[in-house]
């Protein structure tokens, strides 16, 4: 167990400071030396490689940390491993050439820049791939701190420095582009020796293997987990994939930077997630209702808690953070499509632990069927709307199937568990933010826009916390604020 929680600090210190370093990228050094269109560029070419690598790989990381146990003394498993994934990117390649004038036609009106690099997104794809199936084998042996260090900041610092090196004329712009595959080359070529060093894996091709594995078994199970992270690919990546092809690459440049603005709501659900998976499937493993009715109501009023004062204290200062952005009276046309994806992520966080709660019980094949309606839904809305409503149908759309994913869920939750997530509390928790929000408006605007943000996100959480203690909306709340006056000495 020493192991597993000193990994998992490692692992969760790299990813918030890789979330540090990915907010100063994309608000601050991207605008500063890129064009809206530049940025679009980026955008789609990550996600468009993201989701197409979650295709190629055919769920073979998930296979591979699956049946891990059951085949871990095989030399020949990774490679085998490697062997189906590198057989469905080629599968996948094909595909891609064969619709390739269908694809390129799509992109070719609004954004041709992208059909420029349309090669360069199926060469970071197999990057990808083998950094994903590399990522999966480290989990497997208990080793997370390096694939994150590398995912999360190695990643993102080597795009920084190429920016800079972009900035300071060292390389021109098709060079910073091409770029992208050599930091994905990097960070897989690293993992891979990274491996070799620490002997934790022989890199073998056995075909032997093949009458020591039940290859059916494997394929299945792919093919479950393919068709669940696609459906999870696609809700968190099609939304700009379908702005480049609709608006062009300058609003997809736009859209990037409000997403990541309104997506700051749910850093904190992801340390709660992780702990509600551990405590669930211990619940679920003593057969104890009540406390995982009691868990699914503590993670709900805590998550709605701080997803609604972030989100308060960000759209309050909206204007203020935009004066920070370069460019920002480009950018922030944007401004709605930051309320959208905030609530859209606060109704993710207000519904609490409904995902994880199928995913542990024995219905966690419901999860697939639901992240598949909610594929569905996103397309056809992102279809209606984005051009009805441009950026803002994107975000719109994301909002509503966001929504619609967890009412199925709690429904779901609902009629199989006789549990569901909302108490009195959850209405205070609503009032309270709906009078803090109109309290802030009474607050004079100052003229420095820092100061303004300084003394605005005081007041805003000073009110908010306050009346969250005196209501005891939250005891974990309350006990965290009492922790705090007991430092100051204000209590004893």
């Amino acid at each position: 167990m020493g192991i597993i929680i000193k990994q998992s600090i490692k692992a969760s210190i790299y990813s918030y400071i890789g979330v540090i370093i990915g907010y100063v990228n994309v608000l601050w050094l991207y605008p500063y030396f890129l064009e809206a269109e530049q940025i679009g560029l980026f955008r789609i070419i990550q996600s468009s490689s993201y989701l197409l690598a979650t295709f190629g790989q055919v769920g073979m990381g998930s296979t591979l940390v699956k049946y891990f146990p059951q085949f871990k003394n095989e030399k020949g498993y990774l490679g085998l491993i490697l062997t189906l994934s590198s057989i469905g990117y080629i599968g996948l390649l094909m595909l891609c050439l064969l619709f390739q004038n269908q694809l390129i036609t799509y992109f070719a009106t609004e954004s041709p820049l992208f059909v420029e690099y349309f090669q360069l997104t199926l060469i970071i794809t197999y990057l990808i791939i083998l950094f994903q199936i590399l990522e999966a084998y480290c989990r497997s042996i208990l080793d997370i701190g390096m694939p994150t260090l590398l995912r999360d900041i190695g990643i993102r610092i080597l795009t920084t420095g190429f920016v800079l090196l972009y900035a300071f004329d060292i390389l021109n712009f098709e060079l910073l582009v091409w770029s992208f595959a050599l930091t994905f080359l990097i960070v897989a070529a690293g993992l891979f020796i990274h491996l070799l060093i620490r002997k934790k894996t022989a890199f073998v091709f056995d075909l032997g293997i093949l009458k020591r594995v039940n290859l059916n078994q494997v394929l299945n199970f792919g093919v479950y987990a393919l068709l669940g992270a696609g459906g999870t690919q696609i809700i968190l990546q099609i939304d700009s994939i379908m702005v480049s092809g609709a608006l062009g690459l300058d609003d997809t440049g736009i859209y990037t930077i409000a997403f990541f603005i309104g997506t700051v709501i749910e850093l904190p659900k992801r340390s709660i997630a992780q702990l509600s998976l551990s405590l669930l499937s211990q619940n679920f493993k003593n057969e104890d209702m009540a406390a995982v009715k009691k868990l699914y109501q503590q993670t709900s009023i805590n998550q709605l808690i701080i997803g609604a004062l972030l989100l308060l204290g960000i759209w309050s200062n909206l204007d203020n953070v935009y004066q920070f952005v370069p460019n920002g009276e480009l950018y922030n046309q944007g401004i709605y499509v930051v309320l959208f994806i905030g609530l859209g992520k606060l109704s993710d966080m207000l519904f609490g632990a409904n995902g994880e709660i199928i995913v542990m019980s024995k219905y966690y094949k419901f999860n697939v069927l639901a992240v598949g309606i909610l594929a569905t839904l996103t397309i056809i809305l992102n279809l209606y709307l984005i051009p009805e409503y441009g950026i803002k149908g994107a975000a719109l759309s994301s909002l509503i199937a966001m929504f619609t994913f967890n009412l199925i869920k709690y429904v779901f939750v609902l009629v199989k568990f006789r549990v569901q997530p909302f108490t009195t509390k959850t209405a205070i928790a609503l009032a309270i933010t709906g009078v803090v929000y109109l309290l802030q408006k009474f607050i004079t605007p100052l003229d420095s826009a820092l100061l303004d943000l300084i003394c605005r996100s005081i007041i805003i959480s000073i009110s908010y916390l306050t009346l969250t203690y005196v209501f005891r909306v939250s005891a974990e709340v309350n006990e965290l604020i009492n922790k705090g006056l007991r430092v100051v000495k204000i209590i004893k």
